[in-house]
């Protein structure tokens, strides 16, 4: 297991829970700081040169973990269940576009917020537009040769897929080859009961992983378990990326830093 750290890309404006800046600068740094791959939260690939990207990526000798999405929310409020049928395709029609911009690095596409809130007074129809969109990303991403991930997340942050259990359920439901899954620890503890159980449900699905304190500060800045977890995922043979998704408390670059000495002492101890 290998080290990523989210990154936001040049169109991003909202906060993330990840670096944002000059490529320059921050690649070389988390280069020599541990980390071999970078995860990058698109807005709109549009929107910057994705050949000037791909470069500054090379150069720096890390690789693309996989895609985040999260931006197109944040930002410009696109989701599969909007209520407005223009900006639900809008909301597929730029996931495919992430796509197109995640099949240069051939990696997958997370789906986390962009699948929208299920609506009370919508709820049979809320399902099917978030079906009928996974169903679109993934029967695109097929052509290309990417994988769509789905992120359960807290009740906090989204009203369905909350915990791993449902996220398997549609996954299974929508029987889609090319859909996968993904965790985020943070996410995990909050509503999962056995981080054990859930790690052997999604063992053959499982794609990628987040990781987060339990204060969503980095790794080793919180009591989470990582050392019991890490363990998990070895016993699962999970070979992907572990990928910072966190907060800054005080300064970035020393936490990465920590965080990264603090897990590879697990990792490799």
């Amino acid at each position: 297991m290998e080290l990523a750290y989210v990154f936001g890309t040049k169109e991003t404006s909202a906060s993330i829970l990840g670096f944002r800046g000059e490529e320059d600068s921050i690649f070389p740094w988390l280069k020599d700081n541990g980390y071999t791959a970078i995860e990058p939260f698109v807005r709109n690939p549009n929107l910057f040169n994705q050949v000037e990207f791909e470069k500054k990526v090379e150069k720096s000798g890390l690789k693309i973990a996989a895609i985040g999405t999260g931006p197109m929310v944040s930002d410009d409020k696109l989701t599969f269940t909007d209520k407005d049928p223009a900006v639900r395709k809008e909301a597929v029609k730029r996931v495919n576009e992430i796509i197109d911009f995640a099949s240069i690095f051939q990696v997958p596409v997370n789906i986390g917020k962009v699948r929208g809130d299920i609506h009370e007074e919508l709820f049979i129809q809320s399902w099917h537009w978030m079906s009928g969109a996974l169903n679109e990303v993934c029967e695109h991403a097929d052509t290309v040769g990417v994988d769509i991930i789905l992120e359960p997340q807290n009740k906090h942050n989204i009203n369905n897929l909350n915990t791993t259990y449902e996220t398997m359920n549609l996954i299974k439901e929508l029987k889609l080859p090319n859909l996968q899954m993904m965790i985020d620890v943070f996410h995990l503890a909050f509503e999962d009961y056995s981080i054990e159980k859930s790690l052997s449900l999604v063992k053959d699905q499982l794609l990628h992983v987040h990781l987060a304190d339990s204060n969503r500060f980095a790794p080793g800045m919180g009591d989470f378990d990582f050392t019991y977890t890490i363990q998990l995922l070895e016993d699962i043979n999970y070979q992907g990326y572990l990928s910072l998704e966190v907060a800054a408390e005080k300064n970035r670059f020393k936490e990465a830093k920590d965080a990264a000495e603090f897990l590879y002492s697990i990792i490799h101890g």
